[in-house]
């Protein structure tokens, strides 16, 4: 979510150094994972070593390992798909399953399984659980300060008639800062409501990072960070720990 440059504060942009693919695209585009990866790529090519600062897990992957991506699928074929999930124990993972097959995209192989594209380490920050929680709560208090005034942008460009990203307008932070301003959320509702789909994000991220370390084992260079003290002296390499 950090590509689109009109949410600095709500997808907490700010940093000490710069980075290429921040606040490079407008709320108006899509930003799927095939365009991540081509975007990267071209960036990739002119240098001769680079940093991740690693998001979403299937952007990672897609960057580090060579896999084949699924297809786009029209919005008519998704509801199809949506439809047929329903009444499943998992319907977001059966739906997916179910529009790749409709799209004629099985057999591609595992998202884990691709060989590496770059020798690479990993330094992987993974506090408590407690220390995740407590920068979730205080990260969901300055979204809450301070970015009412860009959720109230989206909400006029919406009323005017722009099409913004659905991707954008359903993210954290967005999807509830619009909710109080169209007056069906209290400011604090919205802040708790903010605080559990983080901790959520962040317990899927956290096992995505696990399987992922433990995938290659043996093909990169792999260092866990878990202590306080170990993530506060690699604080002056890295410009934001933990989320």
């Amino acid at each position: 979510m950090q590509v689109y440059r009109e949410l600095p504060v709500i997808t907490n942009q700010a940093r000490r150094r710069p980075a290429e693919l921040v606040g490079i695209v407008s709320v108006t585009e899509e930003w799927t994972v095939a365009i991540h990866r081509a975007r990267a790529q071209e960036i990739i090519a002119a240098e001769d070593a680079f940093v991740l600062d690693a998001g979403t897990g299937m952007y990672l992957n897609a960057i580090l390992l060579d896999l084949p991506l699924a297809p786009k699928v029209s919005p008519s074929l998704r509801r199809q798909a949506q439809e047929a999930a329903q009444g499943e124990p998992n319907p977001r993972r059966a739906a997916r399953a179910k529009e790749l097959e409709l799209a004629g995209a099985g057999g591609r192989g595992s998202i884990w399984e691709g060989e590496l594209l770059y020798a690479t380490t990993i330094v992987y920050l993974r506090p408590e659980r407690h220390a995740v929680d407590a920068a979730i709560e205080e990260r969901s208090r300055r979204i809450i300060l301070n970015g009412l005034r860009e959720a109230e942008r989206l909400a006029d460009m919406v009323a005017a008639g722009t099409s913004v990203s659905p991707q954008v307008m359903d993210s954290v932070g967005v999807r509830e800062l619009i909710g109080h301003l169209s007056g069906t959320l209290p400011l604090q509702q919205a802040q708790d409501l903010i605080a559990t789909r983080t901790r959520r994000l962040a317990r899927r991220q956290l096992r995505w990072f696990d399987k992922l370390a433990r995938s290659l084992q043996g093909r990169a260079r792999i260092t866990v960070v878990q202590s306080a003290q170990d993530q506060k002296d690699l604080h002056n390499m890295h410009d934001i720990i933990g989320i």
